[in-house]
C-alpha cells in the first residue's frame, strides 16, 4: 500500500490531500499541529492515522521521525503555512520583527527541518515525491506583472515563500542524483485561513488539479516551479 504524510492536514487544502490519497486507497498520515481540531480527519474514514507535529517544534519532528522510523513513504506533503499579519505590522514601515520570525518558522524553516527528518523514509518509498506547497505570492520575478503585484502587499507571507522557493529549488538539485522528484506549487487563490474566505477556488478542486501534477512529477523536472493549472511560474 503506497503512503502520504501530509502537513497541516486538519483544514483547507492539506484535509483536502488527505481526503483525495483516502480516496485512492493510500494509507495517510494526517500530521496536525492543533490535535484538538480533527474531528474531520478521523470522519473520512479510511487509512488515516493522524499524528501530532508542529513544524516549528524541532522535538516534535524528532519525535515523528522517529514514530515512522523504518516506514516507508511515497509522497511527503509540506503543506501546513500560515500568512501571518494582514494589517499594517506586515506591511513596509510598520514590520513586526517577532511576527515575521515566526511567519519564517513556520513557512520556511518548518517544511525544510520536516524534509530533511523524513527523507530517508521518503527514499524508502516508492514514488520518491517531495511536495511543497508554496505560492505565487513568493515570485520575485512576477513583482508588478498584475495589478495586484504592484503594491508592497504583505511582506511578510511573501518574502517567507520565497526563501522557501529558493531553498526547495537547492533540495531538488541536490536530490535528483537520488531519484526524488521535488514538486513546487502554487494551489491557486483557495478559500482557507491563509487564501482568505473571500477567495474563488475550493480546496478540493485545487487538489483535483494538483494531484496529476504530482503523479507526473520526476527527478528530471527538479527546480520547476508550477501553477495548479501547469504552467511553470517564474522565481
Amino acid at each position: 500500500m503506497k503512503s502520504v504524510l501530509i502537513t497541516g492536514a486538519n483544514r483547507g487544502i492539506g484535509l483536502a490531500f488527505a481526503t483525495a490519497y483516502l480516496q485512492r486507497g493510500w494509507k495517510v498520515y494526517a500530521a496536525c499541529r492543533d490535535m484538538g481540531r480533527v474531528g474531520e480527519l478521523l470522519e473520512l474514514g479510511g487509512n488515516v492515522e493522524v499524528v501530532p507535529l508542529d513544524v516549528t517544534s524541532m522535538e516534535e519532528i524528532e519525535a515523528l521521525a522517529g514514530m515512522l522510523k523504518g516506514k516507508p513513504l511515497d509522497v511527503l506533503i509540506n503543506n501546513a503555512a500560515v500568512h501571518g499579519p494582514r494589517d499594517a505590522t506586515g506591511t513596509f514601515g510598520n514590520i513586526d520583527p517577532e511576527a515575521w520570525m515566526e511567519v519564517f518558522r513556520v513557512n520556511t524553516i518548518g517544511p525544510v527541518k520536516v524534509t530533511e527528518a523524513l527523507l530517508p523514509n521518503v527514499l524508502m518509498g516508492g514514488d520518491r515525491k517531495l511536495v511543497f506547497i508554496s505560492s505565487m505570492a513568493g515570485s520575485i520575478s512576477m513583482r508588478g506583472s498584475q495589478p495586484h503585484h504592484r503594491t508592497g502587499g504583505p511582506y511578510i507571507y511573501r518574502t517567507s515563500k520565497a526563501a522557501l522557493n529558493a531553498a526547495v529549488k537547492a533540495i531538488g538539485y541536490d536530490l535528483q542524483d537520488k531519484g526524488v522528484s521535488v514538486v513546487t506549487l502554487h494551489p491557486g487563490w483557495v478559500k482557507t485561513e491563509t487564501g482568505g474566505w473571500d477567495a474563488p477556488g475550493e480546496p478540493s478542486d485545487s487538489v483535483a488539479a494538483m494531484m496529476p501534477l504530482i503523479d507526473a512529477a520526476t527527478p528530471e523536472g527538479n527546480g520547476v516551479f508550477l501553477n495548479v493549472d501547469g504552467s511553470v511560474i517564474g522565481w
